[in-house]
């Protein structure tokens, strides 16, 4: 049933992903080429069984972080698309060669709308009323930072050793900045899920937190990118998988990190 339900809103997802794309195009890009789909015309049926896809593997992560939502179901699943929406913003936001800055806002208004939705559905559908607990939320600056320092470290060595397509040579500091920007957000992003998973072992919670609910959460992004434009796509998966790592073992170190503490103090 559960199965059902979590296509459904992956269904309802793609119909209005794909109606704002309808009523509200983004500007030509000038500098990316048409995909393959795009020109043989096949991107609507591609891209609506992608989106279905994706969006319902994205909505059966709900599951992994909704027994410990506490509250009305549908603000547990607002929670839960705010999470996607702002992992998916920061990366809209990211400076690159062929975006405006209209584009790169309303792409990014657009999208958290849709994960917002989607995660409403989500919590209307699969979630469960629960008494409202005060719970402790186990954030610290060392977690934050160290989480940062992954996902920058790892993004410099990207732009000076892999040339990965980006605006590093043309604006270094704008580059930078988004990287610090994005990193914060997306270490309050993995902390909030350390916080509603279920699982003690620090491995497993950081391969869940790192690997799935965030690594799989921006695959499934940067992947509807090569149905529109012709891109590097082994550009794209290097960036991924980097990011993915970057974040996972951050994760870790900051749980490892924040578990010595407790036990010394």
């Amino acid at each position: 049933m559960k199965i059902l339900k979590i296509l459904l809103i992956g269904l309802i997802t793609t119909i209005l992903h794909l109606s704002i794309n309808l009523f509200f195009p983004m500007n030509a890009q000038s500098q990316l080429l048409p995909s393959q789909f795009v020109i043989n015309g096949t991107l609507p049926i591609l891209f609506s069984c992608y989106g279905l896809l994706a969006y319902s593997l994205i909505a059966s992560m709900f599951l992994l972080v909704s027994k410990k939502l506490t509250g009305q179901k549908l603000f547990q699943g607002i929670e839960f698309g705010c999470f996607c929406a702002v992992i998916w913003c920061v990366y809209l936001l990211e400076p690159l060669p062929h975006l405006t800055l209209p584009d790169c806002i309303f792409c990014s208004l657009a999208n958290a709308l849709i994960l917002i939705i989607m995660g409403a559905m989500c919590g209307m559908l699969l979630g469960e009323n629960k008494k409202k607990q005060s719970q402790k939320s186990h954030v610290s600056l060392l977690s934050l930072l160290t989480i940062m320092s992954c996902f920058i470290l790892m993004r410099y060595v990207l732009y000076l050793f892999y040339d990965i397509y980006s605006s590093f040579d043309e604006y270094p500091l704008t580059t930078l900045w988004w990287c610090i920007f994005s990193s914060f957000i997306i270490a309050c992003a993995i902390t909030w899920t350390n916080n509603c998973l279920d699982e003690k072992d620090i491995l497993r919670r950081s391969f869940i937190s790192g690997v799935i609910l965030f690594g799989m959460n921006i695959t499934l992004f940067n992947f509807f990118i090569p149905l529109i434009f012709k891109i590097n796509v082994a550009d794209l998966i290097l960036r991924t998988i980097s990011d993915t790592t970057a974040i996972t073992i951050g994760c870790m170190i900051s749980q490892k990190a924040a578990s010595f503490v407790v036990q010394k103090g």
